[in-house]
């Protein structure tokens, strides 16, 4: 029997000068895909409070290196996936917000692998050359709107 499941996650647009931060899945439906890193919103915590705790915590910034700019927009993407114990039929919901880092040295070589299966690069916003899921793909696009009416 296949498992549905609705999962919603807050993401961060994490950016720094022109570049923003990825993680390429190394499992999963995604594998070899890049996306924006995520986190669980426990159910004691709003969006931000889980944003900012997870910032802390999975890319060690100081709450005073960066700073929540403002909800970008909100995602979906619907997937079919096979694990070795379950079928799902997922549908995910992507709560992104833009986050500046505001170091003027920042770099990721203090952070070793986020998990297991994953790994965390910088790549410039714009980047056409990798490989992107589809959250990925739409934040851009709304980030590059975003940048057109600030303007």
């Amino acid at each position: 029997m296949i498992k549905k499941t609705i999962r919603t996650w807050v993401y961060g647009l994490l950016r720094y000068q022109n570049k923003i931060i990825v993680i390429k899945k190394g499992r999963g439906p995604f594998k070899g895909l890049y996306d924006l890193p995520w986190w669980k919103i426990e159910h004691w915590e709003t969006n931000i409070e889980s944003l900012k705790r997870e910032i802390l915590e999975e890319v060690w910034l100081k709450e005073d290196d960066f700073k929540i700019k403002k909800l970008l927009t909100v995602e979906e993407d619907f997937i079919k996936h096979t694990w070795e114990w379950e079928e799902k039929d997922e549908h995910i919901i992507a709560i992104v917000y833009i986050v500046d880092i505001l170091v003027n040295d920042f770099n990721l070589n203090h952070i070793e692998n986020w998990w297991d299966w994953n790994w965390i690069k910088l790549i410039w916003i714009d980047d056409e050359n990798i490989k992107k899921t589809n959250i990925l793909t739409k934040v851009i696009k709304s980030s590059f709107r975003y940048k057109t009416k600030q303007r």
